[in-house]
């Protein structure tokens, strides 16, 4: 693992982050190095704090890095990953995109669409206006 602040039992270095994240970053960036192990109760994140660093992340180890931890509750609503927001990088998320842009996400289908999203966002406003007024 790379080299980081030394994390709390349980809640990890929850208590250890400023409000100001990013300060925060760019000092244990200074003291640990470009690469920083930060741990938010038992889950580990890597921090990349290095422009070039972060393109070679982003561009080139982008599949392999492109899954993200997954709670309980999320796989329990998720059907343990199986949808697309949940869903691994692999086959069955390249499958799932694939159907999703082509038979949901379509110019034709969207444009189908329109008017149901039109008059869910008017409700939406329509119930956040009413509980303004009457709380």
């Amino acid at each position: 693992l790379p080299p980081g602040p030394r994390p709390w039992p349980i809640v990890g270095n929850l208590y250890d982050v400023k409000p100001i994240r990013f300060r925060c970053y760019a000092e244990w960036a200074q003291q640990y190095g470009p690469i920083i192990s930060v741990w938010f109760g038992s889950i580990l994140n890597v921090v990349v704090s290095n422009s070039e660093l972060a393109k070679e992340v982003l561009k080139e180890k982008d599949q392999q890095l492109a899954d993200r931890h997954r709670s309980r509750s999320a796989a329990k609503f998720s059907r343990d990953g199986q949808d697309l927001i949940w869903a691994d990088y692999g086959p069955h998320y390249v499958k799932v995109r694939k159907v999703c842009t082509l038979e949901l996400f379509s110019p034709k289908r969207l444009e189908a669409l329109r008017p149901i999203r039109e008059d869910e966002v008017s409700a939406m406003v329509e119930s956040i206006f009413n509980d303004c007024i009457h709380p």
